[in-house]
């Protein structure tokens, strides 16, 4: 699929199962997030697979972090938390990884980060795969930072929800560009 028809008819599929892509292919995938836009080339971003067996292990921690913040949840809550990690044979963890520069500021350092998590939807979609960006708390919990062995200074910028579309959902109605884009001045 060229990029340009990626970007246009790319939906969030609902349902991801395996195969996810391989090695070879999720290199493909992050080498294009390496190309996010990056004042000053500081490479604010860092990544990081999920997959197999480590897809479980963390629903452990997604389970024992939503225990913590609230106690009185219920099994079904707890068991769905658990799972929420099973939705994708891979998961691929962006980071913004701040660095300090006096003429780079730390929302520009995100705002890469978060182009680069697109660059993983969009080439995983060029790629023949589906990608679902999800966050919530677990983005911030301080317990699922600590396991996944987040720093001080680096934010989780997204989950990205990685693999082969089971069905592809209808795209939305096409917007009206004329809404959204106008003239300066008007």
């Amino acid at each position: 699929m060229d990029a340009y028809e990626a970007l246009v008819t790319r939906v969030s599929p609902a349902i991801l199962e395996e195969p996810a892509p391989d090695q070879e292919t999720e290199n493909k995938i992050i080498a294009a997030a390496l190309r996010a836009p990056d004042h000053k080339r500081l490479r604010p971003w860092r990544f990081i697979s999920i997959r197999g067996e480590a897809l479980g292990k963390l629903g452990d921690i997604f389970a024992a972090a939503y225990r913590k913040k609230l106690p009185s949840a219920s099994p079904e809550v707890i068991a769905r938390e658990k799972k929420k990690p099973l939705r994708a044979p891979l998961i691929l963890v962006v980071l913004a990884k701040i660095v300090e520069d006096a003429n780079v500021p730390a929302s520009d350092q995100k705002y890469s980060a978060a182009a680069a998590a697109q660059n993983i939807i969009l080439a995983s979609e060029a790629l023949g795969f589906g990608a679902v960006w999800k966050t919530g708390d677990a983005a911030s919990d301080p317990l699922i930072r600590e396991a996944l062995g987040v720093k001080a200074n680096e934010e989780i910028v997204a989950y990205i929800y990685i693999g082969t579309v089971k069905a592809r959902p209808n795209p939305p109605a096409a917007l009206d560009v004329s809404e959204f884009l106008k003239s300066w001045p008007a």
